[in-house]
């Protein structure tokens, strides 16, 4: 629940400052997103560990100081919201700037902010039920991998969405 309302309040974010960016014209704010979407998803590529405005540490034990449930919460919204946390791909990098340049309605992009918060849940979620032995080590072993395969399926993704 925290993690969707993080990520609701970074789609809120993203709509006002797209709103800030409607004025310009839709082909230039195109072109925008297409140079963007390339550069992420090569940037992505060529490096051996993504290099982006991130925080290059995980969410502090600190967040969970004033109790369980508050802290609990607390790390949903930061980690939902995508600020204060790892981002290892591109991939989030290129849906914010599809989000920012294509001037959807502001409760779009807030309900996708939520979607992204809600799926950081999920995969958390998923490893710990479905989790089993060895599988922490698989990811280990291929991490960078599918991290710069999200990159390249979502820019491939937000590519169609932006010339279609």
């Amino acid at each position: 629940m925290g993690s969707s309302f993080g990520g609701a309040l970074t789609g809120l974010g993203l709509a006002v400052a797209g709103g800030l960016l409607s004025w310009l014209p839709a082909t230039i704010r195109t072109g925008v997103l297409v140079v963007a979407v390339v550069a992420l998803v090569v940037l992505d590529l060529v490096q051996a560990r993504l290099r982006l405005p991130q925080r290059n540490k995980l969410i502090p034990q600190e967040v969970f100081a004033d109790g369980l449930l508050i802290g609990i919460a607390r790390f949903g919204i930061e980690y939902g919201s995508g600020v204060r946390t790892l981002i290892p791909s591109a991939a989030s990098y290129i849906a914010a700037s599809y989000l920012l340049l294509t001037n959807l309605d502001w409760w779009q992009t807030v309900v996708l902010g939520a979607v992204f918060g809600f799926s950081r849940t999920v995969a958390i979620a998923q490893y710990l039920m479905l989790g089993r032995p060895g599988w922490s080590d698989f990811l280990a072993g291929h991490t960078r991998v599918l991290e710069r395969l999200g990159s390249v399926l979502t820019g491939g993704l937000i590519l169609v969405l932006a010339l279609t």
